[in-house]
């Protein structure tokens, strides 16, 4: 019997994991074309299996997308960027969607602001123009926000919150500002 060494368990190791990488990304599809949706034809499986562009999918992908060059709501103050993030509400309707072939336009109109404890926090709102691309991985395509154009938002100060500690304006406990002076009798020794 002949022994494994080193180099070939690797040479084995590294055959078989690409292997079943190969045969994965075969088998991770979905449905062929020709089954469609219950036995129908469908526009997406026709067209390539393109993935529907949904409301949901949009409000998704909306988080972590760059918008420049927002103007602030009375004209006085500086123009600012904002990039979308999870955590802050949003209210989102979708105003136009356009789609052709691998590409999209969809026009939002968007009310946000900046979350709770922000410094300086903003609201803003008004309509963006998204643009969409369809992208292709090993095995998925999805759609991507690869352009954004600020059509009418605008943004406006919000006043600072006051923090939620009411000790906030006490002295720390190892300052000497808030007690009483004591008068020490002076010792004729």
């Amino acid at each position: 019997m002949r022994r494994i060494n080193a180099k070939d368990m690797r040479s084995l190791v590294s055959f078989l994991g690409l292997a079943l990488l190969l045969v994965c990304s075969f088998g991770c599809g979905g449905p062929s074309s020709s089954e469609g949706s219950g036995g129908e034809s469908s526009s997406a499986a026709s067209s390539g299996d393109v993935p529907e562009l949904t409301d949901e999918l949009i409000r998704e992908r909306i988080n972590y997308a760059f918008v420049r060059n927002i103007p602030e709501e009375t004209g006085n103050g500086e123009a600012m960027n904002w990039t979308f993030i999870e955590r802050e509400p949003k209210e989102i309707s979708i105003v136009d969607k356009k789609i052709q072939g691998d590409r999209a336009t969809v026009v939002l109109d968007i009310k946000t602001r900046s979350s709770p404890r922000a410094r300086g926090p903003r609201a803003l709102s008004g309509q963006i123009r998204t643009e969409w691309m369809l992208r292709s991985g090993w095995v998925l395509r999805q759609w991507e926000i690869v352009n954004t154009e600020n059509i009418s938002m605008k943004y406006k100060k919000l006043p600072d919150v006051p923090p939620d500690n009411a000790n906030a304006n006490l002295p720390h406990p190892g300052s000497n500002s808030d007690l009483p002076k004591l008068a020490v009798p002076d010792s004729d020794d």
